[in-house]
C-alpha cells in the first residue's frame, strides 16, 4: 500500500508539469501563516484602515472565488467586475483568493483590480497563490491578506474582516487579532462579514492535507464567530456552493468563477437593515 501511493505520488508530480507544487500540495511548507500575519499588520499599520463611503442603504457588494489562471486572461472575472461596475447599487467586491493555478499571470488579475476604472476590489491569499514561494509576489501587489475595512453609508457603518486561511489555520497570531478588532469594532457597526478562502464546514473530501482546519480550531472559529455577532463567514476554496448556519452566523461557501468551469457562479449581497445574497451563475 505505502508503495502504491509513493508511485502515485511520483506519477501526480510527472504529470503536473511545472503548473502544480506536488509538495504544498500534501504539506503545509509555503510559509507560515504567522509569519504572513506579522508581515500583513504591519503594512496595516503604515497604511491605516479603510473606510468605503457609500452613497445608498442598502447598497450592494459581490463576491468571488477560485479564479485559476491557466493559459488565458480570465474572463468570466473581468466580466463580473465589468458588472459590478455598472451595477448602479453595488460599490466594490471581494476575491477570495486561488488567483492562479500555478504560478504565473497573477498581472492578469492585478491590472483589473488595481484598475482606478473600476471599483474597489478587496483580496485575500488562497493556498494555491503559496505555491512557488508565491506570497512575496502576491504581497508585492495587494500587500495584506489580514487586515478588515468600513463601509460607511449614510445611516450606518458595517466591519468586513478578510483573512488569511491559505494554509488551513488561521494561526495563533491572527486568531488573537480577530478576537480584539471584534472586541474594539465590533459593538459600534451594524453588521460584520468575515471572509477566509478555506472553508470551516466543509461539504466533501476536496481538501487536500495542507489546507484542512482541525477540529479544535473550527471549534474555537465558530465560538468567536458566535461571541463577535458575525452577520456571515464567507469562503471558497472546495468549489462547492455550500450554505450552511450555526446558531445565528451563515456560513456560506463559493463556487469556483474559473472560466470553463461548469458550476461558475459569483455572489452578490444587498446590505441594509437586513441583508439578503443571490448566486450568479455564468
Amino acid at each position: 500500500m505505502v508503495r502504491r501511493l509513493f508511485f502515485i505520488l511520483i506519477a501526480l508530480s510527472a504529470l503536473s508539469c511545472g503548473k502544480l507544487e506536488m509538495v504544498n500540495m500534501f504539506l503545509p511548507l509555503s510559509g507560515d501563516v504567522n509569519s504572513r500575519v506579522e508581515e500583513s499588520l504591519a503594512w496595516n499599520e503604515s497604511a491605516g484602515v479603510t473606510t468605503l463611503t457609500v452613497t445608498k442603504d442598502p447598497y450592494r457588494w459581490y463576491v468571488c472565488s477560485d479564479i485559476h489562471i491557466d493559459t488565458a486572461p480570465p474572463a468570466r472575472f473581468a466580466e463580473m467586475v465589468a458588472r459590478e461596475k455598472a451595477d448602479e447599487d453595488a460599490f466594490f467586491y471581494q476575491m477570495l483568493g486561488d488567483i492562479l493555478f500555478g504560478k504565473d499571470h497573477l498581472d492578469w488579475v492585478s491590472g483589473i483590480m488595481l484598475d482606478p476604472a473600476n471599483d474597489p476590489g478587496f483580496a485575500i491569499v488562497g493556498n494555491h497563490d503559496l505555491y512557488f514561494d508565491g506570497w512575496d509576489a502576491w504581497r508585492a501587489v495587494f500587500h495584506s491578506s489580514t487586515y478588515y475595512y468600513f463601509v460607511q453609508t449614510p445611516v450606518a457603518r458595517d466591519l468586513y474582516l478578510m483573512l488569511d486561511s491559505a494554509n488551513g489555520t488561521l494561526g495563533e497570531r491572527q486568531l488573537e487579532w480577530l478576537e480584539d478588532v471584534l472586541e474594539r469594532e465590533r459593538p459600534g457597526c451594524r453588521h460584520c462579514f468575515v471572509s477566509v478562502h478555506t472553508n470551516i464546514l466543509r461539504t466533501d473530501a476536496s481538501q487536500l492535507p495542507s489546507t484542512n482546519f482541525t477540529l479544535e480550531e473550527t471549534y474555537r472559529i465558530l465560538d468567536i464567530m458566535t461571541r463577535g455577532k458575525v452577520d456571515l463567514m464567507l469562503a471558497g476554496h472546495d468549489h462547492v456552493r455550500d450554505v450552511s448556519r450555526f446558531g445565528e452566523v451563515s456560513y456560506i461557501t463559493l463556487d469556483s468563477i474559473k472560466d470553463g468551469a461548469d458550476n461558475a457562479s459569483y455572489l452578490t449581497l444587498d446590505t441594509g437593515e437586513s441583508v439578503s445574497y443571490e448566486f450568479v451563475e455564468f
